[in-house]
């Protein structure tokens, strides 16, 4: 089995792709969330300071 017949395989299927596509967009959300609760915390530490 070859990688051209892997991936023209996954791409027939409609449904793993946008189950593939959910998880990829649900795993960016959670770092941009991640993320701006990191920048937070560190914008409220430094004001803490001052």
């Amino acid at each position: 089995m070859q990688i051209g017949d892997l991936i023209s395989g996954f791409f027939e299927d409609p449904v793993l792709v946008a189950i593939v596509v959910i998880l990829l967009g649900f795993v960016f959300l959670v770092y941009l969330f991640l993320r701006r609760t990191a920048q937070g915390f560190k914008e409220g530490m430094n004001q803490g300071r001052q």
